[in-house]
């Protein structure tokens, strides 16, 4: 699955009908955001709990939303949205795994499969600590995929990513998803299926 297209990254998302582990990695925040909430509101369309992960106040959240013309208190109201501002899970005194399933049920609780997530886990991944633990995370998660009725956006900054070791970054998280976005910008943007990349 490739799409050309000028805006492919939109016209993926919203043909995309299937549960899947996806990645976007994107330079431009505006561009980003634009990606992310057209999955997000794809989500809440389709009547699917939609559930942000972030690290910052949700009401930032609801503002970038509502830039996007997302009826945000539409949708909150109908019990639909759910934006939940979390801890850094790497800190969890029982470790990384345990603080990643008590996240998850967190994040369910107040809700029904199936579920549309977008976020990441670990607040900073402009550290070797930091970006080791998303990856941990990410490898967990993806290999019990299939134990989950939901898909997942998780969404990087490309610049804030460690720099000693970026490309080995980047490969590992292509590896550990089903489909990757790469948004520069509408003209520029490309999706593809992960399996298509020769890992080596």
């Amino acid at each position: 699955m490739k799409f050309n297209s000028k805006y492919a990254p939109l016209k993926f998302i919203e043909e995309l009908d299937q549960k899947s582990h996806l990645v976007l990695l994107y330079d431009s925040p505006e561009y980003g955001d634009l990606v992310k909430y057209n999955f997000i509101e794809k989500g809440l369309k389709k009547g699917e709990h939609s559930i942000i992960l972030t690290h910052e106040d949700p009401e930032i959240i609801k503002d970038e939303m509502e830039s996007q013309d997302i009826n945000v208190q539409k949708y909150l109201k109908e019990n639909l949205l759910h934006i939940y501002r979390i801890e850094n899970i790497s800190e969890h005194p029982e470790g990384l795994v345990k603080g990643f399933n008590e996240l998850l049920k967190t994040l369910t609780k107040d809700s029904n499969p199936p579920y549309r997530f977008m976020g990441t886990t670990i607040p900073d991944i402009t550290t070797r600590e930091g970006i080791e633990a998303e990856l941990a995370i990410e490898r967990l998660f993806h290999s019990n995929f299939s134990k989950f009725d939901c898909s997942f956006l998780c969404v990087y900054n490309v610049p804030e990513i460690e720099k000693k070791l970026h490309s080995k970054w980047l490969s590992e998280l292509i590896q550990n998803h089903h489909h990757v976005i790469y948004a520069t910008d509408p003209k520029n943007s490309v999706v593809f299926d992960s399996d298509l990349l020769d890992p080596e």
